[in-house]
């Protein structure tokens, strides 16, 4: 599969298969990984939103640039993360988040603690996923991205939901349904950022693109 020729039928709007779709979507996460070369990734979630957001918007796809603290729910863990379209093409929506990895990575560091009865940190959004569906964030974590759907969108939304601080000690956080998520993530603009990274189109070039 030509990693070009997918990019020249984004830019004319043609039909794409999924198979198409996803090895798009495979070769933007490994040179965004490559570029930032972070080995925890930790605090990187705006600079892959930006560094993949600008270039998925300059091929004309329509994205939703989120941050949890908006489209899921004050006092939760913030993070930054992409949905793109591409219903256009006669395919899906994805969460596209190369960054999610590292609650990982990191997922150690994080522990619910209450001081007077009030939750001020709690485990990671890897923690509260892996309980609700193990399987599905697997698959998220080895391909940084996923289908937006029902079930995908309750493990994300519902991973971060659950990191929800400033609650009294026994509240019991509600599960949303995916369709809410769905919803919310579709409300995303938030303005891209640009940290001096070079552009994913020039590692996109026939001599740098990895593949």
């Amino acid at each position: 599969m030509d990693f070009k020729s997918i990019e020249k039928k984004i830019k004319t709007k043609e039909k794409l298969s999924k198979e198409e779709v996803e090895f798009f979507l495979d070769t933007i996460c490994e040179n965004a990984i490559n570029i930032i070369n972070h080995p925890t990734l930790e605090n990187t979630c705006d600079a892959f939103q930006g560094l993949i957001g600008d270039y998925l918007q300059s091929l004309g796809l329509k994205i939703y640039p989120c941050i949890t603290n908006k489209v899921i729910s004050e006092n939760v863990i913030g993070h930054s993360f992409l949905v793109v379209s591409f219903k256009e093409y006669g395919q899906d929506d994805y969460i596209v988040d190369p960054s999610f990895l590292q609650f990982l990575c990191l997922n150690d560091n994080y522990k619910d603690l209450y001081i007077h009865g009030l939750r001020v940190k709690s485990f990671s959004p890897f923690y509260y996923a892996n309980n609700i569906n193990k399987k599905l964030l697997l698959e998220f974590l080895k391909k940084n991205y996923m289908v937006l759907n029902e079930n995908s969108a309750y493990l994300y939304g519902n991973a971060f939901m659950q990191t929800k601080v400033s609650i009294k000690e026994g509240t019991n956080i509600p599960y949303f349904d995916g369709i809410y998520f769905i919803d919310r993530f579709h409300l995303g603009s938030e303005k891209l950022r640009d940290y001096g990274y070079p552009k994913l189109s020039e590692a996109f070039s026939t001599e740098k693109i990895k593949k």
